[in-house]
């Protein structure tokens, strides 16, 4: 169990050295840019209280989407939002992702932090699809038995944060285009 413990995971993952954020063995620059925190999925909390523990005063902000709470957040802003079944709470989660990256810089850094249950917990329904839509078509493909690999494929399509979405939504790109984040 202790070494699947996402926080202990994010912690060995991410650190701080000077002005570089090492993430998952890649360095990135630190510069007059802020760096922001996004969690999302069942272990949300957890990993976004590492990242915290880790950055202390360099986060400037964060955003934590999960199905249950977990540990106190300080600078992190934790949303609870439905899990299997996607629901308005989560598309209010979407929004405020978006709204997160949306002004961002080219000198900012997100560290994106993903587990199970990301994608129900944030459905970002794509122009023509509704949040009925998406609960309809998770519905049937879970009584279908299909898989997370096959569920997320579908989801990727219906959403506008999945798939590349987020990135692909930024105003203006990242110096480095690889997506920068831990998995827990």
């Amino acid at each position: 169990m202790r070494a699947a413990d996402p926080g202990p995971l994010v912690r060995a993952s991410l650190r701080l050295d000077g002005r570089r954020l090492i993430a998952a063995g890649e360095t990135f620059a630190l510069g007059r840019g802020r760096v922001l925190v996004l969690a999302a999925g069942k272990a949300a909390p957890a990993m976004a209280a590492a990242a915290e523990a880790v950055l202390g005063d360099r986060l400037a902000a964060g955003l934590a989407v999960s199905n249950a709470s977990g540990p106190d957040l300080v600078r992190t802003r934790l949303i609870l939002a439905g899990h299997p079944l996607p629901d308005a709470r989560g598309v209010e989660a979407a929004r405020a992702v978006e709204a997160m990256v949306g002004g961002l810089s080219a000198e900012d850094v997100v560290v994106v932090l993903l587990s199970g249950g990301a994608s129900a917990l944030l459905p970002a329904p794509v122009p023509g699809v509704s949040l009925a839509d998406k609960v309809d078509v998770t519905s049937h493909l879970l009584r279908a038995g299909a898989t997370i690999t096959e569920l997320n494929t579908v989801r990727k399509h219906l959403s506008r944060l999945k798939g590349g979405g987020l990135a692909r939504g930024r105003p203006r790109p990242r110096r480095d285009p690889r997506p920068v984040g831990c998995r827990g």
